[in-house]
Formats: structure tokens, sequence, C-alpha cells
């Protein structure tokens, strides 16, 4: 059933980009919630306009409120079906052909929940939880049917009822619960083992099949005759040494990708995303850092680091074989809760005392972990700002002083030469030392509290 929002603020679209320009009480269709974070794209009822708006600035609304604003495009989509019914029936393969990941609109143009006066408007915590309380929303889910018994209160207030969070335990793990899959199916190279070590368990490490990944050389590349620029940067593993070139919407889909078959193992986030300034040479480095950890991260791991999807985003250069590998890898039947197929526990039967405690500790310290490294990363972002601009700015500006006192200094030697000895010139030179410190406050943040920021953004993972 198709979705409905109403726009509780008012947007103004960026110009030259897929946003859309949206005022409070503005009625839009939901086409997609998979676009980024804190962000969803629709359709304007009035206007006809297709964009993409901030899902904090919009309520999801009842069934009774979208059934008025869908009666008018039944006929339209009834038509629409019947157009296309004969195509997708007679060439299934066709209608992947165009590969969704190549969107025209869908390029490294990466979108965070900005409102109209930054980072810092002030939006209610009721609508932002909207946005941030679940980064694994794909779809949006469809509004309850109309039920006239329900009160007029809760039919009225289904924005937050509507957005339920996902769960591993969907109808896709009925299979796994009830001991209906084939085990057999799945490659070896998939199969994992939890082996004990010392006082507790862990995933079997690969020993003698550790490598490496770098990051590097990020080149500015087009394609359409230069009417689409992107960023791409090169990947080389340490196995083969042949590198692969990549952008940042294949890492977006790798990290998809991970995300959906792992649901056991915390996947890191990948660099906060960008609406300006994608090109800065500043920014493509900082970018190309924060990958690389994310890469090592994964590189580490003795279960991600040694996956198929892994390997062929690390390994695949032909294009059509890349595509191939992609199509495999999203129709995967082994995500989520049945992936657990593939994890073959210790044989040791353990007592559900050891386990229900064992549990407990992780869910506290998964708790405590995230308050803190969440304190920390605001912490190193205060201080990386603070020495950047605040303290750069205020030693400078006592640099400034005492060089326009050497200036005056000057003109009063001038009058009456001292000789060797130049008091407007040791006043000059303090100056310059202010100067040369307001500088070296600006540049230590990248030797320091930037780095430390890039390695806690690791730890933010989403549970």
């Amino acid at each position: 059933m198709t979705s409905y929002v109403r726009a509780l603020y008012e947007f103004s679209g960026e110009p030259g980009t897929s946003e859309i320009s949206i005022s409070v009480g503005d009625v839009l269709q939901v086409t997609r919630t998979d676009v980024g974070e804190g962000w969803w794209e629709g359709k304007h009822t009035k206007t006809g306009c297709v964009g993409l708006f901030p899902a904090a600035y919009v309520e999801v609304m009842s069934a009774a409120e979208g059934k008025e604003h869908q009666q008018p495009q039944v006929a339209q989509s009834i038509s629409d079906s019947h157009h296309n019914a004969a195509r997708y029936d007679s060439a299934p393969d066709d209608y992947n052909e165009g590969d969704d990941w190549e969107d025209d609109w869908d390029d490294d143009d990466t979108y965070s929940a900005i409102g109209p006066g930054g980072i810092n408007s002030k939006i209610p915590e009721k609508q932002l939880s909207l946005s941030t309380s679940n980064y694994d929303n794909r779809n949006l889910p469809a509004t309850p049917s109309d039920d006239n018994s329900l009160p007029a209160s809760l039919a009225g207030n289904n924005n937050t009822s509507t957005l339920k969070k996902s769960s591993m335990f969907g109808k896709s793990s009925d299979s796994f619960i009830l001991g209906l899959g084939n085990k057999d199916r799945l490659p070896d190279n998939e199969m994992v083992k939890i082996v004990p070590y010392e006082n507790f368990y862990q995933w079997q490490t690969n020993e003698g099949q550790t490598y490496s990944v770098i990051v590097a050389s990020p080149k500015k590349e087009s394609k359409f005759k230069g009417m689409k620029t992107f960023i791409a940067y090169q990947l080389t593993p340490s196995f083969n040494n042949i590198s692969v070139s990549r952008r940042y919407k294949h890492f977006d889909w790798l990290h998809e990708r991970l995300v959906d078959k792992f649901c056991l193992i915390p996947i890191p986030p990948l660099p906060d995303k960008q609406i300006s300034g994608r090109y800065e040479e500043q920014f493509v480095e900082h970018r190309r850092v924060q990958l690389q950890e994310f890469v090592d991260w994964v590189c580490r791991h003795p279960v991600l680091s040694k996956c198929e999807v892994w390997y062929h985003f690390l390994t695949c250069t032909d294009e059509k074989v890349w595509k191939m590998g992609k199509r495999k890898a999203e129709r995967d039947t082994y995500v989520g809760i049945t992936y657990c197929w593939a994890i073959s526990p210790p044989e040791k039967q353990l007592l559900q005392s050891y386990v229900d405690s064992q549990m407990d500790t992780c869910s506290q310290f998964i708790h405590s972990m995230d308050i803190s490294v969440r304190n920390l990363l605001t912490i190193s972002n205060e201080m990386a700002k603070r020495f950047q601009s605040q303290s750069k700015k205020e030693f400078q500006r006592i640099g400034d002083g005492f060089s326009d006192l050497s200036k005056s200094l000057a003109v009063d030697e001038r009058r009456a030469p001292l000789g060797n000895k130049s008091l407007a010139e040791s006043v000059s030179k303090v100056g310059e030392i202010f100067c040369l410190i307001g500088q070296q406050f600006g540049e230590q943040p990248k030797l320091d509290w930037i780095p430390f920021s890039d390695r806690l953004h690791i730890y933010r993972w989403k549970f």
C-alpha cells in the first residue's frame, strides 16, 4: 500500500541537486526510503515533482488521510501495471539489465539530516528520532488499513506506530527457526566456526591468511561526456597486488550487503555523508583516511575478511562480472538470521545460566561502550574545532596586536634612531611568534584529534 507523509516544516531544496522544496502542510507520496541517512524520496501530490527531502521534516499520514490522496492515482496505476506486465513477464532478465545501482541521479552526492539552520537547527526530538533511530530502514511500512473501529486519537497519530524497527526475526527467518533450511548448499568458504579460547569463545581466526588493503590515489573522474563527475579510489589487496577502482557508492552498496547478511556481527559505519564540498582536496583526503579505517577493520575480522561479497568487491575488474556478482549477492538467500546455518558452534554444551550471564554482561558493555564512544567523539570534534578556529584566531589576534605596536614604534625610531638596537623589530618578532603559534594550533588537530575521531567513528555501530 502506498504511504503518504505530510510536511511539518518548510524545506528549501538546494538548486542543481535532487532535493525538492516543501512547505508546511504539503503532502508527498513516498517512493524510496533507502536514499541515505535521514533522507527519503517522494512525489509532491500537487506539483508532481519528485525529489529528496529530510525524513525528520515530515510525519506519516494515517490510512484514512492517505486514501484521499490515493484515489486520483488509481486509474493511472492500473494503466501502468497493464503497460508494464508484458515486459516483466516476457523478459525478466532484461528488467535488471539497466542495473539500478547505476541510476543517473545516484551519484556520490551524500546527504545527512541537516536542517535549514545548519547542524544545530532545533528539531523536535520526536521527529528527529524517525530519521536516526533506525539506520537499517529500507522500506517504509505500508500504512495500516482503514479501520473504523479504531479510536480517532490512534488513527491520527500513526507517525510513530507505523515506523517499526527492523528485526532479525522476520518472515524470512521461519525456515531457520523451523529447521527447514538446506545447510549443505552453503559453500565451504562461507562456513565459520566458533571455537573456545581460554575462558571464552570467539570466531575461528584465519591463521596464515591475513592480508591488507591499501586505499589510495583518489581521482576525480567523469562519465556521460563529463556530465557526471565522481571521486574514484584505488584499492590494492596485498594477496594479488591488483588495483580496483571503487566509488563511494560502491562502498555504500557493500556496506548494505554486509549489514543484511551478518545480523550477528556489528558492521562499522562508513564516513559521514555530505552535500557540498565533495571535490575539495581536504575533504577527499579525509574521506580516504576514513575509508582506509573501514577497510582495515574488515580485513582484521575473521568472518568478514573471507566472505564472498567482500572478495568480489576487492578483486572484480570486469564490468559484466561485477554486475553478475552484484546481483548474485543481492539475491543471496542466506542473509540475516538464515546465515546462522553457516555457523558451527562448539560441541560442548553450555549451561543456560552461563549463557544468560554472558549475554547480560555483553549487553551492559555495549550500552556503556556506545555512550562512552559518542561522548568522546563529541569531545574530540569540539576540541578539533576549537583548535582550528577559536584558539588559532586568539593567538593571531595577539600577534596582530604586537605587529601594530611595532609599526607605531617604528615611526618614533625613524624620528630618533637608536643605532643597531630596534625595539620595533623585537616587538614585530614577538607578533610573528604568536601568529606561528596560532597556525600550529590550527594544524595540530590533524595530528591527534582528527585521527582519534576517525578511529572512534568506526565503533559507532548500529545495533
